[in-house]
């Protein structure tokens, strides 16, 4: 029975870090939730697009107005 929670723990992990495309913008982090147009992320965070990756504690990204409002430690490259 132990064999079987991990298992479904790691499984969870791995779907929880997949990538989620939305138009032009790729996000990637621990824990994603949608709720409207607001993706909220949280653990791990990389948001990027053609020209620019960042990565941060936390993040919400508004789909309507593409502002992206970060926390904890963010860094941003330009590509």
């Amino acid at each position: 029975m132990k064999g079987l929670a991990l298992i479904l723990t790691i499984a969870a992990l791995a779907l929880a870090q997949k990538p989620l495309h939305r138009g032009d913008v790729t996000f990637s982090a621990d824990r994603q939730d949608i709720n409207g147009s607001v993706t909220h992320l949280a653990g791990d965070v990389t948001i990027e697009t053609d020209s620019m990756r960042l990565r941060a504690d936390s993040a919400d990204y508004n789909h309507d107005t593409q502002e992206i409002v970060a926390q904890g430690a963010v860094r941003v490259k330009l590509k």
